[in-house]
């Protein structure tokens, strides 16, 4: 989970990440600007809890009209004009464009204004998978923050043939193993997910290996001689057959 500063700015630009993750932060920071617990955002308050429903009326959220692709110039006036008004309920008011990418030129410079000489009340969170897509000045007038990328859960097929393989190449069966692996290149798997398979494999035995040291150690090695030898030959027949040969040679 990311800290956020305390004391919060009036500007954050919040990329990196997913669209999930992004939209997850600023979900936590417009909290932290309502918050009235003794560690924002404690969750517990009304201002948290309105917040996390979506209902408190200090929120304004900007994003593309269901038909349209971009952030206009008419929706950035208006959120400009709101955030001449005064809070309702707390002591902020909080902007969340998302994306931010999605404004057109006329609507980031209809934004920088207020970014530069809005109420000391008002907060904006800008959300972008582009930030570079954004004004220099735009960028300029808020303060970064870049979440770490986020690796696409591997597929469950994947998973469940790792296991499997895994189990054979420990449990030391010449005849399955080859049965296997034969299997596996007659699926002409592209090199990308044979790797992906093979790198799972090696996780797995690792894990295992206080089970059956002498055995686990042979397999990572024969696995680590296959990512070795695909800078030479990439093709699934090759790599499955050297792998063959370094376990039973």
């Amino acid at each position: 989970m990311t800290d956020l500063p305390n004391p919060l700015s009036h500007a954050y630009l919040i990329s990196g990440g997913s669209g999930d993750s992004r939209a997850a932060l600023a979900g936590r920071m417009t909290a932290a600007y309502l918050c009235r617990g003794g560690h924002p955002p404690c969750g517990r308050c009304g201002p948290c809890r309105k917040a996390a429903a979506g209902t408190h009326p200090d929120v304004w959220r900007a994003s593309p009209a269901p038909d349209k692709r971009e952030i206009t110039v008419d929706q950035i006036r208006a959120l400009r004009s709101d955030a001449y008004i005064r809070p309702n309920e707390g002591a902020r008011k909080v902007y969340i464009i998302d994306p931010a990418d999605a404004m057109n030129p006329a609507a980031q410079n209809a934004l920088l204004k207020v970014l530069e000489e809005g109420p000391a009340y008002a907060a904006f969170l800008l959300l972008a998978a582009q930030p570079g897509l954004l004004l220099d000045t735009v960028r300029s007038r808020c303060e970064p923050i870049a979440l770490p990328p986020e690796e696409d859960a591997p597929d469950p097929a994947l998973l469940e043939q790792a296991a499997a393989l895994a189990q054979l190449l420990l449990a030391g069966d010449e005849l399955a193993c080859a049965q296997a692996l034969v299997g596996l290149e007659l699926d002409k798997p592209k090199p990308g997910r044979l790797f992906a398979l093979l790198a799972q494999v090696e996780a797995l035995v690792s894990r295992r290996l206080a089970q059956d040291p002498r055995r686990g150690t042979k397999v990572l090695r024969a696995l680590k001689a296959c990512r070795d030898s695909a800078a030479y030959n990439p093709g699934a027949g090759l790599t499955l057959g050297w792998l063959q040969t370094q376990l039973f040679q």
